[in-house]
């Protein structure tokens, strides 16, 4: 059982590991103070609002006078502040909480040691023009190509669904996309062991898994069928197995990676199959066991989903506007985890979170917007 007065306590005193490392770029003198900026941004990222909606509510609900025709003040001031701050310091910052998040959570004993963890591409749509800048070109999706990207690495035990690390993608050619990748791996490994990581096929890249090897982590990422995988399923009559396969980039500069290749039948569909691979030596008595592990990885869907409910909304074309909401939804995202992590003593159910998303906005957002 957990008891309601201990789980707003947590949910109270774990918002001063975020709020007061927030820096909104405000001046001493300015109109309006850090603290204002954000009740708006934590309503707007409760609420699903927009900023000026979140931001006019605040001042009716104080008694500021409004001319209601025009944009809140309040937001655009918070909107003008964001806009001037450089990504570095946005990423510095966020940074500093989830650093804080960890070290409160290793001090209760709480957080693991070792994890194994989801990769994968974050894609917030974008509606406006592909000229503006960090926007890049995804697979059409709900009435646009273009989106806002961000690698995030995830660890996929339920009961620990943590983000360890975060960055966006300026561009999602292979060598960025392999750089930045290098980079959230090895800033989560500060934080934790990591024993495997999950991708889905979309980073199924022989760059990629070049990389994964020189970091010496173990990787499983789900295969494409591509012509190579095609010969080789039509080579075997068997349902299940396991065999060498190598991953070839033809253009300049060649590269060749071999890896491990395993073959499951899908769980859910029949005359199919669930192509692996791995850079690690399996055998067949392996290969269900490898698949049902790497169903984990959806895991990873299910944190993109509860961050997206802490997400504010914006038409912003503003990136460092951008970068400031999603990693302030990651922020908050991981801070739910950590109070369910915190009062993990008191569930009943290990593997189900202790107090829902609903139930800790409805804790912390008194304190925070009125």
């Amino acid at each position: 059982m957990v008891a309601t007065d201990e789980a707003r306590q947590v949910c109270r005193a774990a918002g001063s590991l975020l709020y007061p490392s927030l820096d909104f770029g405000t001046k001493p003198n300015g109109t309006y103070p850090s603290e204002d900026f954000a009740r708006v941004l934590t309503r707007s990222a409760f609420e699903q609002e927009f900023t000026n909606t979140s931001a006019r509510h605040l001042q009716l609900a104080r008694g500021d006078a409004l001319d209601l025709e025009d944009r809140s003040p309040l937001a655009k001031s918070l909107l003008y502040n964001l806009g001037t701050m450089e990504a570095d310091a946005i990423d510095a910052q966020f940074d500093g909480v989830r650093d804080q998040l960890i070290a409160q959570t290793k001090r209760a004993r709480q957080f693991p040691t070792t994890a194994e963890a989801a990769l994968d591409l974050h894609e917030w749509l974008y509606y406006g023009s592909d000229q503006t800048p960090m926007v890049s070109r995804i697979n059409p999706e709900r009435g646009t190509n273009l989106a806002y990207v961000f690698v995030t690495l995830c660890i996929v035990s339920p009961a620990t669904r943590f983000t360890l690390a975060s960055d966006y993608v300026a561009q999602t050619d292979t060598p960025s996309l392999v750089g930045v990748i290098r980079d959230v791996i090895e800033t989560a490994r500060q934080a934790v062991s990591i024993t495997r990581i999950y991708c889905d096929r979309g980073l199924y890249r022989v760059e990629l898994v070049d990389a994964l090897n020189d970091l010496d982590v173990e990787f499983v990422i789900r295969a494409p069928k591509t012509r190579g995988i095609k010969r080789v399923l039509s080579e075997h009559d068997e349902e299940t197995f396991v065999t060498d396969y190598e991953l070839v980039r033809k253009r300049l500069p060649p590269m060749r990676v071999p890896v491990t290749l395993v073959v499951v039948p899908h769980h859910s569909r029949d005359d199919d199959s669930l192509c692996l691979i791995t850079n690690r030596e399996r055998t067949v008595d392996e290969a269900v066991p490898l698949a049902q592990a790497y169903r984990r990885r959806w895991g990873i869907e299910t944190s993109y989903r509860k961050i997206g409910e802490f997400l504010p909304r914006t038409t912003s074309p503003v990136f460092a506007v951008r970068l400031f909401y999603f990693l302030f939804a990651v922020a908050l995202y991981n801070l739910w985890i950590v109070v369910c992590l915190l009062l993990s003593e008191q569930r009943r159910v290990k593997t189900r979170p202790a107090v829902s998303t609903a139930t800790f906005r409805f804790f912390l957002g008194p304190v925070m917007y009125g």
